[in-house]
């Protein structure tokens, strides 16, 4: 061979074929194009959640009305932010993220959830790149990232505008996980440099600091970081593992020592607090293995997923069984870790992530909680997903089959996540949900009830507020009590009230002290009210006096309460400047006692008829001749939904809508259309179908001669409603 054939022969080799760049170029092509592909898929499968709300659940505390992010970037936002533990939680960066909500769109609830979506979209993508990284198989990576990313446990962590921890704290621990790969590789690599690694290391160690300060979940990392040692970087293997330990843990010092700390940030803020469940050791050791099995049950039978999941029971039939399946897991998986290695790492990776958040630390309104799985859940997934393809391998089946069995159960999941996710779409959804399948809870007793009071149910919020009151609740109860008072049952709340604050070992007012002013508010309002439906008006005076200067809205329905009582007691001049700014805010005169009208008439709308019809028998007391509020009171009493709970005198309301409203004819002298049409409905709500009908007719007549066309011909389907037998309800 000659001189220039040899060197023929090095261009050859040191050029690439053209074929090479094309095979290298598809590669990563496949790559990136599925991990865009997962991305879009999260997005997509999250997209609904961007028009959702706030949920009651803490999104209040932590953004709504949270002092630290309310006015976006700021001097006092920054230092509360980095220098105080709102909610016991040291998040710094959680709490900036809030903060860039607010500078970017003003912090309404849409741009919060686009944020969480985005985030999980980034965590999706990067748990594909790093799956991929490991295992070199690109279809691998996609079917187990997509798998974690659809299973409907995700939804808490994403629907949740508060749960942005996970998704937050997730980019920052998928990173560190990166770059820990990228180090250990780069060290065995001899092409690469020691000071590559060392970068590495230090870009992990800095991604552990800064999702620390998101989620102190991170705490986790040192111990991925070791199985990581094992595979795939085969640093050492389950044989030698214990013969290497010592040096692979030991050489995580830095990391270890920032685990430490931020271990210790939640304990310290939750002890100085007294948050923290004091519960015997024993006990929560043995709870240990339940909490452990439940998580598995989600894992693969993924139903009742919601927050505050009541706590789990502590039979000891329950504890041996949890114990017997955990140990026969890991026995299996030791047992296979020759022949499929993967199967012990996948579970000592979900055993040991999930470990800080399985009952070691009883702290807050939850024991369990599915979105605790967040970064346990991959273990077992890619070995769950690297088994199934083996399993297909084996059989000789082609890889389309896979491919198909793994859509079946996305769609599945999906589905399942895109149902659960719609709970979160509204307050009063959410909390009804919550409530609904876990009525032993204080918190879910709390939401339901004010879930089911918006939307005027009154029957169903009183049994979530009895339910919660039993756990001596002081929200539960003092709208439990408001419900009453708004019946007409007083008597029902000075009887319970002495009993609540007995088994409560304080006063209320104590209780809510530190609570926000809504909640005393509440206090005095009721108290007032109980005082005047027993006659101490100057008692009433002093309670509803306390409630105003606590309460900012002028037009309040506590502002008016105050001036009704100023009056029956004769102090108009001391509600002079509180009359002035509810006649300012409403638009219409609020100077007298008969200037309420229009509030009491509002709030037997709202549903508090009881305690509305007390005002409206005064008022006919005090205002004998004015035909407009008979008129109106007759209709309010005449046309109203019927209610599921009892009211106080409601027997005496379809007599007296009769009553009324042929007092509203009379004074009219039998001339107005609209006092007619009220006679008619009142006649038939109270079973005189003969008499609405000639009511009724004789208001359509007056109002086809007067030119009230429109008012005729809505008096006529009120008509042919009470030729049916049916009373006019609106």
């Amino acid at each position: 061979m000659t001189a220039k054939d040899m060197r023929a022969d090095k261009r050859k080799l040191a050029e690439p074929t053209r074929d090479q760049p094309r095979r290298l170029f598809s590669g990563r092509g496949r790559a990136a194009g599925a991990c865009l592909l997962a991305m879009a898929a999260a997005f997509a499968l999250y997209a609904p959640t961007i028009g959702y709300d706030f949920v009651t659940l803490d999104d209040p505390i932590y953004v709504e009305t949270s002092p630290v992010v309310g006015d976006g970037f700021s001097w006092k936002g920054l230092r509360l932010a980095w220098t105080t533990a709102p909610e016991n939680y040291w998040a710094p960066l959680l709490w900036m993220s809030f903060m860039l909500d607010m500078e970017i769109s003003g912090g309404p609830p849409w741009s919060c959830h686009l944020t969480n979506v985005i985030l999980f979209s980034l965590n999706v993508g990067l748990l594909f790149l790093l799956i991929r990284r490991w295992t070199g198989r690109v279809g691998l990576a996609l079917a187990t990232t997509l798998l974690w990313a659809f299973h409907p446990t995700r939804v808490e962590s994403v629907a949740w505008i508060t749960e942005r921890k996970d998704v937050l704290s997730g980019v920052f621990i998928l990173l560190g996980f990166w770059f820990y790969t990228a180090s250990r590789q780069s060290s065995s690599s001899s092409s690469s440099s020691s000071s590559s690694s060392s970068s590495y290391i230090l870009l992990s160690w800095l991604c552990m600091l800064l999702g620390g300060m998101a989620k102190q979940v991170v705490i986790v990392m040192p111990v991925a970081f070791l199985l990581l040692d094992i595979w795939p970087l085969g640093r050492t293997d389950w044989s030698r593992f214990w013969k290497d330990a010592g040096r692979l843990i030991a050489e995580k010092w830095a990391f270890w020592l920032l685990a430490i700390g931020f271990a210790s940030l939640p304990i310290a803020f939750h002890v100085a607090r007294k948050a923290v469940v004091s519960v015997p050791v024993l006990h929560r050791v043995g709870m240990i293995p339940v909490h452990y099995l439940f998580y598995l049950a989600k894992l693969a039978w993924p139903t009742r997923l919601m927050p505050l999941q009541p706590d789990l029971p502590s039979w000891w039939e329950l504890l041996a069984g949890a114990f017997c399946v955990l140990a026969g897991l890991t026995w299996g998986a030791w047992r296979l870790r020759h022949r499929f290695p993967l199967a012990l790492w996948g579970w000592l990776w979900f055993a040991g992530l999930l470990f800080p958040l399985s009952g070691v630390i009883w702290a807050g309104a939850e024991r369990v909680a599915t979105r605790f799985m967040y970064l346990p859940q991959i273990g077992l997934t890619l070995a769950a997903a690297w088994a199934a393809a083996d399993w297909i391998r084996s059989r000789g089946w082609s890889a389309r089959r896979g491919a198909a069995a793994c859509a079946l159960v996305l769609a599945v999941w999906g589905g399942m996540s895109l149902a659960l996710s719609r709970h979160w779409r509204s307050r009063d959804h959410f909390g009804i949900w919550v409530w609904t399948y876990n009525p032993g809870h204080p918190v879910a007793c709390m939401l339901g009830g004010d879930g089911h009071l918006s939307q005027k149910n009154w029957a169903q919020a009183m049994r979530a507020y009895e339910a919660g009151s039993a756990f001596y609740d002081t929200h539960c109860f003092l709208r439990l009590c408001m419900i009453w008072n708004c019946c007409g049952w007083p008597n029902l709340t000075e009887d319970a009230w002495p009993r609540f604050e007995k088994g409560l070992g304080k006063t209320l007012m104590e209780a809510v002290r530190d609570q926000r002013p809504l909640e005393r508010i509440f206090i005095w309002r009721i108290r007032g009210q109980c005082m005047q439906a027993r006659g101490d008006l100057d008692g009433a005076f002093g309670a509803f006096k306390e409630a105003v200067a606590l309460e900012k809205d002028p037009t309040a329905f506590a502002v008016a309460e105050y001036l009704r009582v100023c009056h029956e007691t004769g102090r108009t001049n001391e509600a002079a400047e509180a009359a002035e700014r509810m006649t300012k805010a409403a638009g219409k005169p609020r100077r007298t006692w008969g200037d309420l009208f229009p509030c009491y008439a509002q709030i037997w709308l709202d549903g508090a008829r009881g305690y509305a019809y007390g005002y409206f028998l005064e008022y006919v007391k005090r205002h004998p001749r004015d035909a407009v509020a008979f008129n109106n009171m007759a209709w309010l009493l005449a046309t109203a939904k019927p209610v599921d709970v009892n009211h106080a005198s409601m027997e005496e309301w379809p007599a007296k809508a009769v009553e009324w409203a042929a007092r509203a004819v009379e004074l009219d002298g039998g001339k107005a259309a609209t006092a007619w049409d009220t006679l008619g409905a009142a006649r038939a709500n109270a079973g005189d179908f003969p008499g609405a009908i000639q009511a009724a007719k004789r208001g359509a007549e007056l109002a086809r001669e007067g030119g009230g066309l429109d008012l005729a011909a809505q008096i006529e389907a009120r008509l042919a409603s009470y030729r049916a037998g049916k009373a006019w309800i609106e």
